[in-house]
C-alpha cells in the first residue's frame, strides 16, 4: 500500500477507515491519534486546540490570519482531507485523553523519498520536558521505519526557537531561503513568501532553514 492510501486511511477518508489507530510514544502515557478528517467524524476539541494553538503561534508560521473554528474545520475537511500527502496526529495522554499538543507530516513526493514534519505545537500549559521530542521522533521513525520513506526534512524561520528543538532531535540545517514580505491591500503583512511576488517585495529579516533528519 502506497503511504498516500495509508495516511487517508488514517484521517478517515480512505477506502478503508484507520482511524481509531494511534501510535505510541515510547516510555510515556502518550500516543499520537489521527485527525479524523471525515466532516462527520471531525473533533470540536480538536478544532478548538488547533485553532488556539494557530492563533497563539502565529508568528511561527509563514501567513499571517486569524484563525476561526469555522476556517479550522474547512481546513481539516478540505485542505488536510483531500492532500494524500499531509497527516496531523494529536498528542494525548492515553488514560485521559487529555491534548497536550498535534504535529504532522506533509508535502510529500509522489515516491515516497521525502516528507516533511510540519506543524510541531505544544498546546498545554503544562510542561513535561522531552515529551515533545519523543512524540515527534516517534512520528519521524514511523514514517521511515514503518512506512518506508527515505527522508524527512523540515522548514522553520530562522527566527523561531524551534530551532533548537529540531536540533534535539536530530536535525540539522542543510541550506538558508531568503524570504520576502508580502503586504495585503492594507499595507499589512499577509505572508512571508521565499518567491518576490511583487516588483518592490522587501526582503524579511527572517529567513527560511531547511533541515533534514540524521539517525
Amino acid at each position: 500500500m502506497k503511504y498516500q492510501d495509508i495516511f487517508q486511511a488514517l484521517k478517515g477518508v480512505g477506502d478503508i477507515d484507520l482511524s481509531a489507530l494511534a501510535l505510541p510514544v515510547a516510555e510515556t502515557d502518550f500516543a499520537l491519534y489521527p485527525i479524523n478528517c471525515n466532516p462527520d467524524c471531525v473533533d470540536e476539541i480538536v478544532v478548538s486546540m488547533l485553532t488556539e494553538a494557530r492563533n497563539r503561534n502565529r508568528d511561527s508560521f509563514l501567513t499571517y490570519f486569524e484563525a476561526t473554528p469555522e476556517r479550522t474545520f474547512h481546513w481539516i475537511t478540505s485542505s488536510v482531507a483531500k492532500d494524500n500527502t499531509r497527516i496531523l496526529f494529536a498528542l494525548r495522554e492515553v488514560g485521559t485523553r487529555e491534548l497536550y499538543g498535534y504535529m504532522g507530516l506533509a508535502y510529500g513526493d509522489a515516491g515516497g523519498g521525502r516528507i516533511e514534519g510540519d506543524a510541531i505545537v505544544r498546546f498545554s500549559d503544562i510542561s513535561r520536558p522531552g515529551l515533545m521530542r519523543a512524540a515527534f521522533l516517534s512520528l519521524v521513525e514511523w514514517v521511515m521505519i514503518d512506512i518506508g520513506i527515505k527522508e524527512v526534512w523540515v522548514r522553520v524561520r530562522s527566527s523561531n526557537p524551534a530551532v533548537k528543538f529540531y536540533n534535539q532531535c536530530g536535525f540539522s540545517v542543510e541550506f538558508e531561503a531568503p524570504l520576502y514580505e508580502i503586504n495585503g491591500s492594507l499595507g499589512e503583512l499577509v505572508e512571508l513568501s521565499e518567491t518576490p511576488l511583487q516588483d518592490y517585495a522587501v526582503t524579511s529579516d527572517d529567513s527560511l532553514f531547511y533541515m533534514k533528519y540524521h539517525r
